[in-house]
Parts: structure tokens; sequence; C-alpha cells
């Protein structure tokens, strides 16, 4: 058996929500019998069910993932966390189309910019994942 894993998480949220487990089951196209089986933590939910669920519930999947499927996803959302609580700019936002990069106050050409985005794009594909 799991325990404090992501069906006392769902046990929680609809609790909170005063909904039974028929209620949700039906609700999220899920039978009783596996949704009582998540929620004791005897099985854990496919990741295509806890979307389905965070969608119902109005909650981030990526809460619920994380917790379900810690090695996957948990890093996944201590890095949107991060970005979240710094100026975060996308380098797609950077180098797309609808953005003016200026150097000395000075625009640069489109050509100029294509030149920035390959060598951008080279340096990040040639750096290892970490």
């Amino acid at each position: 058996m799991i325990t404090n894993g992501v069906g006392s998480v769902l046990r929680q949220i609809r609790k909170s929500r005063g909904e039974s487990i028929v209620e949700v089951a039906k609700a999220t196209h899920t039978s009783p019998a596996s949704f009582t089986k998540w929620e004791n933590d005897q099985t854990i939910p496919s990741e295509r069910s806890i979307r389905k669920l965070a969608e119902y519930y109005d909650v981030d999947p990526l809460d619920l993932l994380g917790v379900a499927y810690p090695d996957k996803y948990a890093k996944q959302k201590e890095q949107e966390k991060a970005a979240a609580e710094g100026s975060t700019i996308r380098i797609e936002d950077l180098i797309g189309n609808n953005s003016v990069l200026t150097y000395n106050g000075s625009p640069l050409s489109s050509g100029t910019k294509s030149l920035v985005a390959a060598f951008i794009t080279g340096l990040i594909i040639s750096q290892p994942e970490e």
C-alpha cells in the first residue's frame, strides 16, 4: 500500500467539495471501484485519469501528477514554480517574429536577429540535459 500518495490528495479535494465517490466517478467517467482504490492509495491512477480529475476539480494537473509520479513531474513543477517567482522571458518570445531586438538602442536587422536566434538555439542544443 502506498502512503501519502495522490489518493490522499484526491480524497481531501473530494471531501472539501462535499462530493461522494459515486458523484465524482460518474462525472469523470470512472468506476467507483477504481476511484476507491485510488483514494485508498491501493493503486495509482493513470496520467490520463489524473489529468481528467484535475480538469474536473479545476486544479493544476502538475500538482497531482507531481504527487503520483514524482520522478517524472516533480522537477517540471519545481521549474515552473521557479519561473513564476522570477522574471521569465521565454527565448521563443525573445527571438520570435513579433519582437524587436535592440543593441545599443538600435533595432537589429531581421538577418542579424536570425543569426542571434541560430546562435542561441545552437547553444541550447549543444548543452547536455540536466
